[in-house]
């Protein structure tokens, strides 16, 4: 069995992202009317939206339609995961980096990326730095091991201010309580 003209349409949209988005979404569309079940191109059509169009209500509904016609369509849950992480909301961003942990297939250094943006954005730096580190650990190129270290770094440094906003608030306290004292 050959590979059906929807199929060569959907990979001659892969290749046309995101340099003639116009052609992609020419053939995104064709690829979703003649297979509406394609996890694929509906996982594409909600990268244009979120990328392209900013339209990040759209971006969500093509990610959990491609998410819903095939849990096993790994792209999907780093783009879901990195919208909703975008979006702020938090909670949902974790479940999905979680189910995407299971997925076979996945790049589970993206997840544990995600994992720890997740964290740093709850301001939980010890454990960002951790979950940068497991990232690192089963990576498989040295450019997103240096990106990791970057961030790692700049965890620590938001980890350091916290530290110093802290002792400023508590120096700040003393003096009030001393200014008190000797009233």
């Amino acid at each position: 069995m050959g590979i059906s003209t929807y199929e060569v349409m959907y990979i001659q949209a892969l290749d046309n992202y995101p340099f003639n988005v116009e052609e992609c979404i020419e053939k995104l569309q064709y690829v979703i009317a003649a297979d509406d079940e394609h996890a694929g191109a509906h996982c594409l059509m909600g990268l244009i939206y979120e990328e392209q169009l900013k339209d990040y209500k759209q971006a969500e509904y093509y990610y959990r339609m491609a998410l819903y016609l095939d849990r096993d369509y790994f792209p999907v849950y780093s783009h879901l995961a990195g919208l909703l992480i975008n979006l702020g909301r938090l909670e949902e961003a974790l479940a999905i980096i979680d189910a995407g942990l299971w997925a076979p297939g996945i790049d589970k250094a993206s997840m544990f990326y995600y994992k720890g943006l997740l964290y740093e954005k709850f301001e939980m730096y010890a454990t960002a730095i951790q979950y940068y580190t497991d990232a690192k650990k089963v990576c498989l190129n040295n450019s997103f091991m240096d990106t990791m270290d970057e961030h790692i770094k700049r965890v620590k440094t938001k980890k350091g201010m916290d530290k110093k906003s802290e002792k400023n608030k508590s120096d700040k306290k003393q003096e009030k309580k001393k200014k008190q004292e000797s009233s």
